[in-house]
């Protein structure tokens, strides 16, 4: 799989979907699959490549900043940071390229406030119920789009339980 990647990667180096997709895979294999673990430091070294790689092309796209903050802010030590500051400032550039984009601003108030945040919730409850489009644009993008729509799941339904009359 990865030989392919670095393939279609080689091939298509202005697709930013491809790197987004291509990172996150990766980054999930280091995150959460079963892997040989004298391979973890290839893997590494790869994933630090195209991240470093899709930076360099990438730095301004508002759809990368977003998605790339919020995949380095799950596990920013396989990129070689020590904090979540790289990932906080892409998501609030990805914000500050298209200020009323309202999923991007529920990103950043989930990377900042973390769930439980009011305007966070009700940004959940509005972008699943109000903003069709939103959803189906995050479905398709695949693994990233959907890591994010289940987040989005959960923020809404922490909210509801959190507003419901008792």
């Amino acid at each position: 799989m990865i030989d392919r990647v670095q393939i279609l990667l080689a091939a298509l180096p202005d697709e930013v979907e491809l790197y987004v997709r291509a990172i996150y895979c990766l980054h999930n294999i280091l995150v959460e699959e079963v892997y040989p673990t004298d391979r973890e430091g290839e893997l590494t070294a790869l994933l630090q490549r195209w991240f470093y790689q899709s930076k360099e092309r990438f730095a301004d796209d508002a759809e990368y900043l977003f998605f790339m903050g919020k995949i380095l802010h799950i596990a920013e030590r396989y990129f070689g940071l020590t904090d979540r500051q790289l990932a906080l400032t892409f998501q609030r550039r990805a914000l500050e390229k298209e200020p009323d984009n309202l999923l991007y601003e529920w990103a950043y108030r989930l990377s900042v406030s973390g769930p439980g945040d009011e305007r966070e919730g009700y940004l959940a409850q509005h972008l699943i119920e109000k903003e069709p489009a939103v959803i189906r644009w995050l479905e398709s993008k695949g693994f990233p789009g959907q890591y994010l729509l289940d987040h989005l799941r959960m923020g809404r339904a922490e909210y509801l339980a959190r507003t419901a009359p008792e």
